[in-house]
């Protein structure tokens, strides 16, 4: 008898989901991060195949689960997650994709896809970014939540976030700083949408299966 090779499809993602106070914008309603959370239960539940890990991330960044293809405990740990509950506030992305480049290294995947889910980043964080993905062969895309014209960042005690000189902190989201920044780190930029445009694009041009 000859041994007949067996070809599986398979793609290891990490998610690494904004815990930053500005998620809690309400210019997405009801807030960014209650709407991103509803779109990620909807991408993972229609992850059939695959490895997906779930980074959460704010002044620090945190596995939330190694690489697995139990989505459905994913999901479970989602509802948990806010940022009051973070231990640093911030928004540490350079941490979370070294975090999710050593979650694909300890997983043995030489080429994995990582995807950020946020409603920014800091324009000082662009540079050591590129640095750390020219250290690997995975592919970094966006999914941005928010809006241009943005909102105020809730409190936990109530009221709104302002700023050293007394004026009200508006989260706004800048699409171009994110689009140009997934060029940058050889993946795309999906902007949120009302519909499942951005989940249809996700899984054409984010997610990248190989044969094994």
């Amino acid at each position: 008898k000859i041994s007949q090779p067996i070809h599986q499809s398979t793609s290891a993602l990490v998610i690494a989901w904004d815990m930053s106070p500005s998620m809690l914008a309400e210019d997405v309603k009801p807030s960014r991060l209650v709407r991103s959370r509803l779109k990620l239960i909807d991408l993972l539940r229609e992850r059939n195949e695959g490895l997906t890990a779930l980074i959460a991330y704010s002044g620090q960044a945190h596995v939330v689960t190694p690489l697995t293809d139990d989505t459905e405990t994913i999901i479970s740990l989602l509802k948990g997650l806010h940022p009051h509950v973070m231990p640093a506030q911030g928004s540490n992305t350079e941490m979370a994709l070294e975090l999710a480049n050593q979650l694909l290294k300890d997983g043995g995947i030489p080429k994995g896809d990582i995807l950020f889910v946020t409603d920014g980043i800091a324009q000082s964080a662009i540079t050591e970014l590129g640095q750390i993905h020219d250290a690997s062969a995975h592919t970094v895309s966006i999914w941005g939540v928010g809006t241009n014209s943005g909102a105020p960042i809730p409190l936990k005690n109530g009221g709104f976030a302002y700023d050293r000189n007394g004026e009200m902190v508006i989260a706004k989201l800048n699409e171009n700083t994110l689009s140009a920044t997934a060029s940058e780190l050889g993946g795309v930029y999906i902007p949120f949408s009302q519909s499942d445009f951005d989940l249809i694009s996700i899984k054409n041009f984010v997610l990248h299966p190989t044969k094994t």
